[in-house]
Parts: C-alpha cells; sequence; structure tokens
C-alpha cells in the first residue's frame, strides 16, 4: 500500500485535506498530510520543501506526493529530489524557470514596485491585506459566487480551512528542477473559476501527466472527497 503525502496550496491548511483522509485510510494507505509555514510572511519556496522533507517516510519508494494549487511547486521539488516518486497535481500551479505562482496567476507581479495594497488590489477582491506581508482570502467574496443553497455550508468549511498566506513566497520566482520521473498525474477540475481548466490541461502537458477529470470547483477536498480519493487510489494501481 501507499502512503499519500497531501501539501495544501496558498492560504490552505491540514484542515482542508481531512476529508479525504478517511476514504484513503479505508482502502488501506497511510495518509500524511502537510502543515506549510504559509502564515509566516516571510516563509520561503525552501522552507515550504522543508516541511515536507521533515515527514517524508524513511523509505520514500511507495510514496505519492499530492499537490493542491500552490502545493504544485512544493511537490515539484520534492519529487525532483527523489528519483521514481510518483506526482498527483491536484487543480495545481506547476512551476516553470523564473516565475513565481503570481506570474502564471496574474501575467506579472503585482507587488514588484512595493506597494502592497496596490498588489492585493490586483486580484479583484479575491484577497484582502492580513498585516504586513501576509493577505487574506475575501471568504465573503467567495461565498456569493457559489449557490445560496450552498453558501452556508462554504462558508463553514472555508472559515474552518483558510487562514492567512505570506506574501513572498507568493512572488518568490521558480529555480528548482521539475520532476523527470516517476508517474505524474493531473486531476483537472472541470469546474474551477479560479484555475481554469485549459490551464491545467496544458500545465498537465508541460510535464508530461496524465490527466484525469473531475466535476468539481477549485478544492475537490471538499466538495468531492470520496470521488478524489478513488481518482488518488487509482494512481497506485
Amino acid at each position: 500500500m501507499s502512503t499519500f503525502v497531501i501539501v495544501h496550496g496558498a492560504w490552505g491548511s491540514p484542515a482542508e485535506m481531512e476529508p479525504v483522509v478517511e476514504p484513503l485510510e479505508s482502502a488501506g494507505h497511510a495518509v500524511i498530510t502537510v502543515d506549510l509555514p504559509c502564515v509566516d510572511a516571510g516563509a520561503t519556496l525552501e522552507q515550504y520543501a522543508a516541511a515536507v522533507r521533515a515527514v517524508l517516510p524513511d523509505d520514500p519508494a511507495d510514496v505519492v506526493l499530492v499537490g493542491h494549487s500552490f502545493g504544485g511547486f512544493t511537490v515539484s521539488t520534492i519529487a525532483a529530489e527523489n528519483v521514481g516518486m510518483s506526482v498527483v497535481y491536484v487543480a495545481a500551479w506547476v512551476p516553470q524557470p523564473g516565475a513565481s505562482v503570481i506570474d502564471l496567476f496574474l501575467g506579472s507581479d503585482p507587488f514588484a514596485d512595493g506597494d502592497e495594497d496596490a498588489g492585493i488590489a490586483a486580484f479583484g477582491g479575491l484577497i484582502a491585506s492580513a498585516g504586513a506581508g501576509r493577505c487574506a482570502l475575501d471568504i465573503d467574496q467567495l461565498v456569493a459566487a457559489v449557490d445560496p443553497s450552498e453558501q452556508d455550508a462554504t462558508r463553514s468549511y472555508l472559515e474552518r480551512t483558510q487562514r492567512p498566506q505570506g506574501i513572498a513566497a507568493l512572488r518568490q520566482k521558480w529555480n528548482g528542477d521539475l520532476p523527470t520521473s516517476g508517474r505524474l498525474t493531473y486531476v483537472v477540475t472541470t469546474a474551477d473559476t479560479l484555475v481554469p481548466p485549459e490551464a491545467q490541461r496544458a500545465m498537465a502537458a508541460s510535464v508530461g501527466a496524465d490527466v484525469v477529470e473531475i466535476g468539481t470547483g477549485h478544492s475537490p477536498f471538499g466538495e468531492q472527497p470520496a470521488r478524489l480519493a478513488e481518482l488518488l487510489v487509482a494512481t497506485t494501481r
């Protein structure tokens, strides 16, 4: 059986990944949810990767790395260091040399001139300031975008699982290596309005990943955890 090491994205937490833990364990697999230092305003991509290294099993042969959203940067680093390690990108940003995740998302870095307020405003209301060097998701805006019948549950889930995010890591240019061995799979979230499905497919193609689909928005861990767990287990066969 495999050990799934699940890495959350920006603003995320291990609690966001929790809904898939039980179905994966019921299928006989071990699960580790990584707590990245995202609330630290100055944390770097190197520190994110160190958080994963710290929890990897002594024998990583049966590890499946799972990276959600910005977690795609971190799992790419770890997989490049471990020949043959499997990776599953879930609606994830696959890094490009010399580009930050903000570059990939917005096309440029709105924080480059040092005006943090202007940088936050460039996200169009998606985020708000959470103090110097940090930002937080605007939960009210995210809740307003979902079906009214799901708004209470969505708010509860977001308030429980999301937290402030250090801006430095979002701005850090990628200078690492991409995985060149091991099984690579990309789970495309076909109803995603944050990372468009066509962009996800292009990123999957950039690393030669197999593509599977799930009919959710950006957070299948909360929306369809049982189905996502099935897709994750299938990558071990």
